[in-house]
């Protein structure tokens, strides 16, 4: 990977265990080149407790896809308050998105711990988003609710008009999915989870990784689709004035990577790492990777925001 520049779930906020069982509660672009790639030794130290400066990470998962899918990535992140929403049960796109912003309005309120003179400098709220959950946080951001964006696999907008299918899916092709689903929704989720993943991570047993269980009801999954169908964000990108940092699959069949480039085209402050050979998944089997990637840039960019604090 390279950085180029510029059954039933549960409701709500759910708080993450760490690696020993406790609960946590829940325009600038540099062109730096960076191998992605298995290299434990080029790591720094992991911190091991939760910083302030670090804050919180609100995580928005993939159509289908539960929370869980991203516990590894989280594990290696111990210095952030993590925090993932379920939205598998919801019944319609609306209420999808209406409870996102909730959790995030939620957790922007929350009164800052430590001493007095700390609860002056809340600490920041980072937005989290894979895949439909990437095109949720743009909207989060684009409403100013973000200190900072991690989008994996996103899109700023996944149905497209035919002289655009390098960026995205044909409407007819989201939709047909639908009545499908009612018909036999394990076949689609089968079918879905093989387009996740290139010939050579299938024949790797890469998908065979992911967590069995979608934990969406049909309606969630319709309600999903329906939102990929609607949603378009293109034209508040422009909007977010956090740092963005894109982690995106070269070979993604289900954002392609030219929906990477229009984000990073459109958000002013944002660095594109591309994910050399990795298709819709870039972060399986690259937990600790995809983790230092995040901790290294959420680092650069708080210094560059605060420079006082350093």
């Amino acid at each position: 990977m390279k950085r180029a520049p510029s059954q039933t779930p549960g409701r709500g906020v759910h708080p993450v265990k760490e690696h020993g069982g406790a609960e946590q509660s829940a325009k600038h672009s540099t062109p730096i080149k960076t191998e992605f790639a298995l290299q434990p030794s080029a790591y720094y130290e992991r911190p091991r407790a939760y910083s302030k400066k670090s804050g919180s990470i609100l995580w928005l998962s993939g159509w289908s896809m539960p929370p869980a899918v991203l516990d590894d990535v989280r594990r290696e992140l111990p210095e952030f308050r993590h925090f993932c929403a379920d939205y598998g049960s919801a019944e319609s796109p609306g209420a999808i998105a209406d409870s996102v912003r909730r959790l995030a309005l939620s957790l922007r309120a929350r009164q800052p711990h430590g001493e007095p003179h700390e609860r002056a400098f809340p600490a920041p709220l980072l937005i989290a988003g894979w895949s439909l959950g990437g095109l949720l946080a743009l909207r989060l951001a684009s409403e100013g609710l973000a200190d900072g964006l991690v989008l994996i696999g996103a899109t700023a907008c996944f149905v497209r008009r035919p002289a655009e299918q390098h960026s995205g899916w044909a409407p007819a092709s989201v939709q047909a999915m639908i009545p499908a689903l009612r018909q036999d929704a394990d076949r689609v989720l089968q079918q879905f989870r093989r387009l996740m993943f290139t010939k050579e991570e299938r024949r790797d047993g890469l998908d065979a990784r992911l967590p069995e269980a979608s934990g969406w009801s049909v309606p969630g999954l319709i309600a999903g689709l329906e939102l990929l169908v609607a949603e378009d964000v293109r034209d508040v990108l422009p909007d977010i004035h956090c740092p963005a940092l894109l982690i995106h699959g070269m070979h993604d069949k289900v954002c392609p990577y030219g929906a990477a480039l229009e984000i990073q085209a459109g958000v002013p402050q944002t660095v594109l790492v591309e994910a050399a050979g990795c298709g819709h998944v870039p972060f399986l089997q690259k937990e600790r990777q995809t983790a230092e990637t995040i901790r290294s840039w959420w680092n650069d960019s708080f210094e560059r925001q605060n420079p006082a604090s350093v």
